[in-house]
């Protein structure tokens, strides 16, 4: 058995013995303690809002505080949405744009992706440029291992390094409680999908300091469309043991397994572009796809406290993701015929194996000046990320595939070994980055926070295609960060703040041989924040703006190195970009948190517009000439509102609520000269909670309330492929059992 698995399972078996020893752990024993500052470790359990989160700074303040647009996704935001999947949490939030990309789910803030999801702080990179790539592994997570979710929008250059300027996704896992805790969870929706879960946590040996928790997921899921079933089983432990007086050591492991049928590139439409109708559970792909996933992490951390005012941080992370992707799909490129089929498709399989180590170091903070006290952080961070990728493709051509009778038998699984097309890709980035930030209160109102952070990225590469395959880039930057909060009373402060990003990806040339520079760009923020109900309820309005220069945009020319000639590229070639700058505006509103103790609310609007702001060659002006969308994927107007409300009196067992999931038009496509567009749409949803007692909780929820037929976003859609049908009504029941 790997390491990873073993110890998960160890970890988890650990504070299984707990719901024997309750009763006994309840009697008081006197400890020595550390004053821990911070937030409760069942902070986000009862609440739409948290009062204090680090992400975007590293230092913990609380929302209304940190100069930028910050959400967060509670514990129980998760649960009243029955949000499983990161996917379907950041559905609920403030902003994110989440759409489809090939076979990937992609996540975007202000027109650009995401580049970075975090763990509890350690930053990977989303491989969308690590090969054909149906899916990345770690993107694979469960909404069962975490207490929130952290977003930040806007450049976050202090906290990552190579990252793009849209915003930062950090997810902050479960850890062992205090307090005893045991539930237990059972889910059943319309469609067939059966999960049930299990958390325990508490004192494993008060007199020695020693709290452990356990999560543990098993899910049947039965998809709403045709042949798409998969199954997932997780298994979490994690043990903190106080360590005399001022230490704290926190050991954890993951083990992850799934299994999923990949979604393909969607559905066409007709020629003209207008929508074939085709049923909501249409999926033309092969009987005999398949995707196979396994995630495996180890976690080690020791803290030191100084005092009360003080900690030192230091955690080293090993993660490995593995999978293999076998599929065949119609169509590749071709539209479909007047006799409704179609001639092409293609046929792949991916097998990756990716690694990461992770070594972090914070050092946190307050300290008096000119008589007031004043907060500061520290941190080092080193990634080592390998990426191992061989993708095998054979293309499908000449054929009579019929769009509206697809059994899946139609394509016959192929020979890998004779594959037409063979692709190896070996990436090896790492990257060193240094911290350094504080927020100085200047004035009983005034608050500044200044800080900068200095990257240094390299990266080897080999690609199996290229007639020099090997390839070694090596880059470092200063970034700055400057953030400034007014309070105009207690509860409400205006701010502004302004940071700049800096993302190397490797060597990119223009027509004259001259190498691109690397992508740089500022983000400017200003806005007003408002904490109310004893900061239970945070609400916030910000005007942003966000300059990326010298992205590098693909020319579709090529250079022969053997010749030096320029010609439309072919597999060898060099390829010719051109360096473009892209401008995003907008608008940011939220609300979120409890408006009194029985009513919580989460409502957030984005208004986001974008444009190129130079002309590229004259090859690609018409797709990113100057004053081009350059995400129109992405909708202006995204709306968000989910609200929970507890009956009064003798209904007081019951709870209802609802909400609504509304976006403008997006992804157009070009038709005869004309841009048509995946119409906007409003989904609501609907749910009540029954408690007909402190230990059991049941809950009907109803997604997609009126049963609306639309389609979602899709960053390269055509006229015969990127439309996948949203899902249709679902209702879903879950019975939640706790001590």
């Amino acid at each position: 058995m790997n390491h990873p698995i073993r110890y998960a399972y160890l970890l988890a078996a650990v504070p299984l013995q707990l719901s024997a020893r309750t009763t006994e752990q309840t009697e008081h024993v006197n400890l020595p303690t550390v004053n821990v500052t911070g937030q409760s470790r069942t902070a986000s359990r009862d609440s739409y809002t948290v009062p204090v989160m680090s992400t975007a700074t590293g230092l913990p303040i609380s929302p209304k505080d940190t100069p930028q647009s910050v959400s967060v996704i509670t514990r129980k935001q998760m649960d009243d949405s029955g949000a499983t999947t990161l996917e379907e949490a950041l559905k609920t939030t403030t902003g994110l744009n989440i759409y489809k990309q090939g076979f990937q789910t992609r996540f975007q803030s202000r027109g650009f992706d995401i580049a970075q999801i975090s763990e509890d702080g350690v930053n990977s990179t989303v491989c969308t440029m690590c090969g054909n790539n149906p899916h990345d592994a770690k993107q694979l997570t469960d909404t069962a291992l975490y207490d929130r979710i952290e977003v930040v929008r806007g450049a976050t250059g202090l906290r990552k390094a190579q990252s793009e300027p849209g915003g930062s996704i950090n997810a902050i896992r479960k850890r062992p409680t205090a307090a005893p805790l045991l539930e237990f969870d059972a889910t059943a929706d319309r469609f067939g999908t059966l999960r049930t879960s299990a958390d325990v946590s508490g004192f494993l040996s008060r007199d020695n300091g020693l709290r452990g928790r356990a999560v543990a997921v098993l899910e049947k899921n039965k998809s709403w469309r045709k042949n798409s079933d998969g199954n997932k089983g997780i298994i979490y432990g994690v043990i903190d043991k106080q360590v005399g007086e001022n230490d704290m050591l926190t050991l954890s492991a993951i083990y992850h397994r799934e299994k999923d049928v990949p979604s393909l590139f969607g559905l066409p439409a007709n020629p003209d572009g207008s929508d074939l109708r085709l049923p909501r559970d249409s999926y033309l792909g092969a009987n005999w796809n398949r995707a196979d996933y396994k995630k495996a992490n180890m976690f080690a951390e020791w803290k030191h406290y100084f005092g009360d005012r003080w900690n030192l941080t230091t955690s080293v992370d090993y993660r490995r993701n593995k999978s293999v992707t076998e599929y065949g799909y119609v169509p590749q490129r071709q539209n479909i015929s007047p006799a409704g089929t179609l001639s092409d498709g293609y046929t792949g399989r991916s097998d990756r194996n990716n690694s990461q180590w992770t070594v972090q170091s914070d050092l946190e903070g307050k300290f008096d000046w000119f008589g007031r006290e004043h907060e500061f952080y520290a941190g080092y961070e080193y990634t080592k990320e390998k990426f191992d990728n061989m993708w095998r493709g054979t293309p499908l051509k000449d054929g009579n595939y019929p769009v509206f009778s697809w059994t899946g038998d139609e394509i016959a699984k192929p020979n890998w070994n004779t594959a037409r097309n063979l692709e190896i890709r070996k990436t090896v980035p790492d990257t060193h980055t240094a911290t350094i930030a504080t927020r100085l209160n200047i004035a009983d109102k005034w608050h500044i926070l200044l800080g900068t952070s200095y990257s240094r990225w390299r990266q080897s590469q080999y690609l199996s295609w290229m007639k020099t395959p090997d390839s070694h880039y090596k880059k470092g930057r200063f970034i700055p960060y400057a953030g400034i909060t007014y309070d105009i009373t207690p509860q409400q402060n205006l701010y502004a703040s302004y940071t700049s990003i800096f993302k190397y990806s490797g060597d990119y040339y223009d027509i004259n041989d001259k190498l691109l520079p690397p992508v740089m760009g500022n983000s400017y923020e200003i806005g007003w924040k408002g904490a109310w109900n004893n900061n239970k309820l945070n609400t916030t309005l910000a005007l942003f703006q966000t300059e990326k220069h010298n992205q590098p945009t693909d020319t579709w020319l090529g250079k022969d190195l053997t010749t030096g000639n320029i010609r439309p590229w072919v597999r060898g070639d060099r390829a010719i970009y051109t360096p473009v700058r892209m401008e995003s505006r907008g608008i940011d509103a939220e609300i979120a948190g409890n408006i009194t103790d029985d009513w919580q609310i989460f409502a957030g609007y984005t208004f986001n517009k974008r444009r190129y702001t130079s002309t590229a060659a004259a090859q690609t002006a018409e797709r990113n000439g100057r004053g081009v969308d350059f995400s129109q994927h992405t909708p202006r107007h995204i709306f968000r509102l989910n609200t929970m409300y507890r009956l009064p009196g003798a209904a007081r067992k019951w709870t209802v609520g609802g909400g609504v999931n509304v976006q403008s038009k997006s992804s157009p496509i070009i038709v005869n000269g004309e841009k048509q567009y995946l119409g906007g749409y409003a989904v609501w949803h609907a749910a009540v909670q029954y408690e007909p007692s402190k230990h059991t909780k049941l809950s009907l929820k109803v997604d997609n309330l009126t049963d609306k037929r639309y389609y979602e976003s899709y960053a390269h859609r055509a006229t015969y492929q990127g439309h996948f049908y949203g899902q249709p009504r679902n209702v879903t029941l879950n019975f939640k059992w706790k001590m």
